[in-house]
């Protein structure tokens, strides 16, 4: 039986994130964000998302920024062999400093996720998008992401409190990232120069990693 990877985009992004994959093979397969409900948590929202995963056979999960969230809830009640995360965070402690003090004073409530959309849309430099057919891309998937979904989605990563931690989880990070910069992480695989958009302007480099992190 073949392994399969099963790949989590990152939040305003969809499976069209991964189109600098392809290489890895079929057995890679990208999976876009299912609808939330309004009182989901990330515990309950990961327990139906994971009705899109095949577990009858062995399988391993890739997560890009939110997407990486998400494959660290999935990995509490499913049984991958490797978590992959890239340009994302693995417990409450690697959040950046702007999402802390947003929980803190309890800035949250007040997110507009149609306003992200357009502050994010108008300044994709700073997710390090330089090239024309990198950005084309990523203001596509935010033209056509939910902004209702968004809101609920940087509310979760804000609150997000997991401190578990697990032997199975690769950590691929760019040391430019402005999104989740890495100065508290460990336990990395760095890329230097990388930046949070690096699955794409750096794929070459990021899917070698990927594949000797997989084996």
């Amino acid at each position: 039986m073949s392994h399969k990877v099963y790949l989590i985009p990152g939040l305003g992004a969809d499976s069209r994130m991964f189109k600098f994959q392809n290489d890895l093979g079929e057995n890679h397969i990208p999976l876009d964000w299912i609808p939330h409900e309004r009182s989901d948590t990330m515990a309950s929202y990961a327990k139906r998302f994971s009705r899109l995963i095949d577990t009858s056979e062995p399988f391993s999960l890739l997560g890009v920024s939110m997407g990486g969230i998400l494959a660290i809830e999935l990995n509490k009640i499913l049984k991958p062999e490797k978590v992959i995360l890239v340009s994302s965070i693995k417990n409450k402690g690697e959040r950046p400093m702007s999402s802390k003090i947003a929980k803190a004073l309890s800035l949250y409530p007040l997110i507009s996720g149609y306003a992200f959309k357009m502050i994010a849309y108008f300044t994709v430099t700073f997710f390090g998008l330089m090239q024309k057919d990198h950005s084309d891309l990523f203001k596509t998937m935010l033209r056509e992401s939910d902004s209702s979904f968004m809101r609920w989605a940087l509310i979760k990563v804000i609150t997000w409190d997991s401190t578990e931690t697990f032997d199975n989880v690769v950590h691929i990070h760019g040391d430019k990232d402005l999104v989740f910069p890495m100065k508290n992480f460990d336990n990395i695989i760095k890329v230097r120069g990388g930046n949070h958009f690096m699955i794409a302007n750096r794929y070459a480099e990021v899917n070698a990693h990927i594949q000797e992190a997989l084996g």
